[in-house]
């Protein structure tokens, strides 16, 4: 690690985090899309595998309204709950290896494709977990939430405010779940518990951070995936539901090998940042670069793998 990336360790502004995340993405670019096309390019199999199932169903003989053939509605379900499964669990795996190589440069190491996968170990599957557990978090949130939208007069406005509550709430925990889980190695609940601390040190300036990159994500990936699709239906109006998907699902797949990579990287750096503003992560690394000991930031019960 160099002393140059090191004393670069500071907090920085929206714009600083923004500046220093696309300079990471271009410097890694060939890793970085590679790792997310690997992540990406499965589910997109599948999805054009679904297609072609759906597109079998409409030329063959039960073809027609689909709620007058229950034969099949039965596998069309089952094909979307699969799909969306193996979608969880690749994107899962993906976003753990990112997040460790986004790590790994921000920090001075070297990066590659198989450090990324090999250092990243087996944080994908307990980000898998942490994830669900988080997911129930969410609903026992949801609860009261419902019961509180049938008190009359008041319900719809708790509801409103509660729904807003409850999106950012989700939106920051599943944001920051992944750098806890694979930078400190944090158990399943533990991790839950830590994201959340985390998004209170600064709850409304995480927010708007993670509004301003949903922004870009539909900017970038949905806006021109959404023209793709309409150019395609008038372009390709006459031609089967297997070309239309094929040609869609690429283009979302480039888009998305992407941006991907940019958004985890900005999520990241957002992480480092409040540990940096919070708990003296950089006298952290400086000490232990130093082969000092830690005292030089007491208190520190989180500790990022190096």
């Amino acid at each position: 690690m160099s002393t140059t990336n090191l004393l670069d360790l500071r907090p920085l502004s929206i714009g600083e985090l923004l500046d220093r995340t696309f300079r990471i993405f271009r410097k890694h670019f060939l890793t970085f899309v590679l790792i997310a096309i690997i992540m990406q390019l499965p589910v997109s199999i599948l999805q054009v595998g679904s297609a072609l199932m759906v597109n079998n169903f409409a030329l063959g003989t039960m073809a027609g309204n689909p709620f007058d053939n229950p034969e099949i509605i039965l596998p069309t379900m089952l094909v979307s709950l699969g799909i969306g499964f193996a979608s969880f669990i690749i994107t899962q795996v993906g976003t753990a290896a990112l997040t460790q190589a986004v790590s790994d440069s921000y920090l001075g190491r070297t990066v590659s494709f198989d450090s990324a996968f090999s250092r990243m170990g087996n944080t994908w599957f307990k980000l898998i977990l942490a994830t669900i557990v988080g997911g129930f978090f969410m609903f026992g949130l949801l609860i009261p939430i419902m019961l509180g939208s049938f008190i009359p007069c008041l319900g719809f406005f708790i509801a409103l405010i509660g729904m807003f509550f409850l999106g950012a709430v989700a939106s920051i925990l599943f944001s920051l779940l992944p750098p806890v889980v694979v930078l400190e190695r944090a158990s399943v609940i533990d991790a839950v518990k830590r994201a959340w601390t985390l998004s209170r040190l600064r709850f409304w300036w995480v927010l708007g951070y993670l509004v301003l990159l949903t922004v870009l994500t539909f900017v970038i990936i949905f806006g021109p995936a959404a023209v793709i699709g309409v150019v395609l239906g008038l372009v390709l109006g006459e031609m089967s539901i297997l070309v239309q998907s094929i040609v869609q699902q690429s283009a979302t797949l480039v888009l998305t090998a992407v941006f991907l990579p940019i958004r985890i990287a900005a999520v990241t750096l957002m992480y480092f940042d409040l540990r940096i503003r919070f708990e003296g992560f950089d006298l952290v690394v400086l000490a232990s670069a130093n082969e000092t000991v830690l005292d030089a930031a007491p208190n520190l019960t989180n500790k990022t793998i190096l």
